[in-house]
């Protein structure tokens, strides 16, 4: 987890910004959250949006680490670059798509345009299209403005209580305890309304690239059989949360919706695969995780055969046929499920492929 000095420094962009509003403008505040409508970002600007983010960008490098691999950062971002390309307002100008070397199941937002995902994540996703889900859901959280929205609603209910922290650099407990909240509610998802606006956007974002929409549905569905099996759940879709269900069904609703527009989408499951070769499972969550975790593991990609089935690739690959059923949960796809010739499959081997090269991603250029 991320320690209290750590989110602090994390968020000192919205500190400095805090800490230019002077009392009289704070009982304002106040009285305009209370009265004001909930789509309203009141005393945040774009261009204070875009800062935050830019700002916040150096720290969340510093602490997660930027994955090695120079191909699967272009490739994401790639993606993300074609899915901004057909929204019909992107808000801000530009986008910042980058992996994360974070064995954690998650993706995630800061404001203005910046957009992670952890090779975790990464690791358990089956097509570009549910990869185009994921990051069309992050990018509507940042159009959407849920960050700022967030960061207002909370400081309106703390207000009193931070308003020495506010006006006194000094005082920096109460701060430290907000700032800490704040990124752990980034983290953890933006609630009920706003996590169904993203879904929607996503899925029609996705769709509107020449995407599979129900490719996303497939993901919540094989996620939940993941988390049982290995207690890992992505932030927003944990299989435990009370509205895991509603989503999974609007979201089969809207899929099927849209595929009655259009049902020439694709998938691409296999250059999605692809993509993943020799990409590391499990191992630290972030930059300071120094807890001993499993033995090192990889992702290997196996072309399938005529005549393979699921068992008789586990016995093969892996040594008994009892893996099967790993391999059929890695894959989203069932135990007893027909296998096509030529498709590929992920697996994961033991042992560790070190790269030769180092990929150093500059901060957001000016």
């Amino acid at each position: 987890m991320i320690n209290h000095w750590q989110m602090c420094r994390l968020m000192s962009p919205i500190k400095t910004f805090l800490q230019k509003i002077n009392i009289s403008v704070l009982a304002f505040f106040l009285l305009f959250l209370l009265y004001s409508p909930s789509y309203a970002v009141p005393f945040i600007s774009h261009e204070t949006e875009i800062n935050m983010g830019k700002e916040a960008d150096p720290q969340i490098s510093e602490q997660f680490g930027i994955y090695q691999d120079k191909t699967l950062q272009l490739y994401v971002n790639e993606i993300g670059q074609k899915l901004l390309g057909n929204l019909a307002d992107k808000v801000f100008p530009r986008y910042f798509f980058k992996v994360v070397d974070s064995s954690d199941i998650n993706a995630f937002a800061l404001p203005g345009g910046y957009v992670y995902v952890t090779r975790g994540l990464l690791a358990v996703l089956n097509s570009e299209a549910e990869l185009a889900g994921v990051l069309g859901h992050e990018i509507g959280h940042i159009t959407m403005h849920h960050g700022a929205k967030m960061m207002v609603r909370m400081i309106g209910a703390q207000i009193l209580s931070i308003g020495g922290a506010i006006a006194s650099p000094k005082n920096s407990g109460n701060w430290i305890r907000l700032s800490t909240a704040m990124f752990q509610q980034i983290n953890n998802g933006y609630g009920r309304e706003a996590e169904l606006q993203s879904d929607a956007q996503g899925l029609m974002n996705s769709f509107d690239s020449g995407y599979d929409p129900h490719d996303m549905v497939l993901f919540l569905n094989n996620l939940r059989r993941h988390e049982i099996m290995t207690g890992q759940a992505y932030h927003s879709y944990q299989a435990t949360h009370p509205e895991t269900k509603e989503r999974i069904i609007k979201a089969n609703l809207i899929s099927t919706s849209l595929l009655n527009r259009n049902k020439n989408v694709k998938s691409e499951r296999n250059r999605y695969l692809s993509q993943l070769r020799w990409l590391p499972c499990g191992g630290k969550r972030h930059s300071e995780d120094s807890r001993n975790r499993d033995k090192p593991k990889y992702i290997d990609i196996y072309e399938i055969r005529e005549g393979d089935t699921l068992e008789s690739i586990a016995v093969k690959e892996l040594g008994e046929k009892r893996h099967a059923l790993e391999i059929a949960v890695l894959n989203g796809i069932k135990e007893t499920a027909a296998l096509k010739k030529d498709d590929l499959l992920k697996i994961v081997k033991p042992g560790k492929f070190t790269r030769t090269q180092t990929l150093h991603i500059q901060p957001d250029p000016s």
